[in-house]
């Protein structure tokens, strides 16, 4: 019978997740212990410890940048670069939610202990998924962060919009996990293999072919659905707007990161070794998904009165643009850039966590729920009431809109370049022209803050009771958003130097251990 043994250096590999899951638990603690009359007084323990949990993550990682592959765990997992560069994301994602988080929570009123204990949970789940090298982990990992999405969105118990948009995600969350559940069980049966590294000397070429290109098919359905590809995308607009604010764009840059972790680490690793006529099946499925992602999430967002739903389409649209380069990593053949394909996606979704969350930390930091009737009312006259804050709006939406000198210009460009140089001119057309369209509702907030007068109305609450914040986390949030805002113009001005990462981490994945 085969024994497991973890080794020294299996803990080692594993820090970063261990680190995460003991900073939930020691804020749930912490929590748990804090007198009740002295609640106010406590709060900044929460937020300290939950920070420092996931900036000890980030440390974990960075000290192991430049160790070579290798597989961990009995083989479940994988760490090399690629992991590492995208756990370093899905970190960074978590820090700036527990940093952006605490002005939301004052004001719902909110138990921070739980908040925090989700979103550092879940952040280990992510970073698990993006380092699983087995078919099981890759189904364990998927589920035990999304457990921890479906309650933060519906963490206001009191606000509908929060109940519902929590009841459509686990619903169709559900069926979405049945689905990927069904086709790494096809997989598992067309090759006998549970480890992707072990799957491509593995596959049987003829006989199992209809196996594989269903197993295949299915595992795109359930991680499409994580990414809020079209059609899979339904749960996004309701989720992320009732969802706290915080909240949705954690899950906006952390669930779409981890998820396209785990469908670049499948595409490349083990649709490659497919035979041929599945890997073009498979090509074909992604470009229709991908173009039917780009137009559905530009177009919808442009008719859009709420910012929260805009934006929320405008992530359907940016993953359609991430497929874009996956199926440009499937396509591409010998050649210039043959060895750094799918490095793209890797590039881009560093300028997307920053904008995205970036954007949705300005609408939480003004402390407005919308109103049905003047969605846009906290962003009227903004440049007059908050100017650095409309500055780093304004910095978000051009990046967003791809508009140079910015991260998000060059994110589009090297995306666009690698569709290109795989042949398919097509997509890079989509991608351009909805790129156009998309400049239109990003340019609406930009008018909103500094063409429009403010609005002299008071601010809508809902959600629960409200608090002053806290001094000693008061300045969280504004930081978040600074960082956000100066990691965009950085990588705008330098983009050269995480593009060589993002290169190497791709030639790394592909490297056997």
């Amino acid at each position: 019978m085969h024994s497991i043994s973890f080794t020294p250096d299996d803990l080692t590999a594993g820090l970063p997740v261990i680190i995460l899951f003991a900073s939930a638990m020691a804020v749930m603690v912490a929590d748990l212990f804090r007198p009740g009359g002295e609640k106010a007084r406590m709060s900044p323990l929460v937020h300290i410890l939950s920070s420092a949990g996931a900036a000890l993550a980030g440390l974990a990682i960075w000290a192991t940048w430049d160790k070579p592959a290798g597989v961990y765990f009995d083989g479940a997992l994988r760490v090399e670069m690629f992991s590492r560069v995208l756990s370093m994301m899905i970190v960074l994602g978590t820090l700036l939610t527990t940093l952006a988080a605490a002005g939301l929570l004052k004001r719902m009123g909110a138990e921070e202990g739980e908040f925090h204990a989700l979103v550092l949970a879940a952040a280990g789940a992510m970073v698990l998924l993006a380092e699983s090298n087995s078919l099981i982990m890759v189904f364990l990992s998927l589920e035990t962060f999304s457990i921890a999405a479906y309650v933060l969105t519906g963490f206001r118990r009191n606000d509908r919009r929060s109940v519902e948009g929590a009841l459509k995600y686990l619903l169709l969350g559900g069926f979405a996990s049945g689905f990927l559940l069904l086709g790494l069980g096809f997989i598992f049966g067309a090759t006998g293999e549970l480890r992707l590294d072990r799957m491509a000397g593995r596959i049987i070429a003829g006989e199992t072919e209809g196996l594989l290109l269903a197993g295949a098919g299915l595992v795109i359905i359930g991680l499409g659905f994580k990414v809020g590809a079209f059609p899979f995308h339904s749960w996004i607009p309701d989720a992320y707007q009732g969802a706290p604010t915080i909240v949705t764009g954690f899950m906006s840059v952390a669930v779409k990161t981890a998820g396209f972790a785990a469908l670049t680490r499948i595409a490349l690793v083990f649709f490659q070794a497919t035979p041929e006529e599945v890997r073009s099946a498979l090509a074909w499925v992604l470009s229709a998904m991908a173009v039917a992602t780009c137009i559905f999430g530009n177009v919808v967002a442009i008719v859009q009165s709420s910012p929260k739903r805009m934006l929320a389409y405008s992530g359907i649209a940016h993953t359609g643009y991430l497929l874009i380069g996956l199926v440009a990593a499937l396509s591409m053949r010998e050649g210039r850039y043959f060895e750094g394909r799918g490095s793209a996606i890797v590039f881009y979704l560093l300028p997307y966590t920053l904008m995205t969350f970036g954007a949705f930390a300005v609408l939480e930091f003004l402390g407005e729920e919308e109103d049905e009737k003047d969605a846009f009312r906290s962003l009227r006259g903004l440049s007059q009431r908050r100017p650095l804050v409309a500055l780093a709006m304004l910095i978000f939406m051009i990046s967003l809109a791809g508009i140079p000198p910015t991260a998000g210009f060059w994110a589009k460009l090297f995306l666009f370049r690698e569709a290109v140089a795989a042949g398919r001119w097509d997509l890079a057309l989509v991608g351009i022209i909805t790129s156009i369209v998309a400049v239109y509702y990003y340019l609406r907030v930009v008018v909103a803050m500094y063409l429009q007068p403010a609005v002299s109305a008071g601010p809508v609450q809902s959600g629960g009771p409200t608090e002053a914040p806290d001094e000693a986390t008061a300045w969280t949030s504004p930081a978040a958003i600074a960082a956000c805002a100066a990691g965009i113009v950085l990588i705008g001005i330098v983009p050269d130097g995480f593009l060589a990462q993002s290169v190497m981490s791709i030639q790394k994945l592909l490297a056997q251990p």
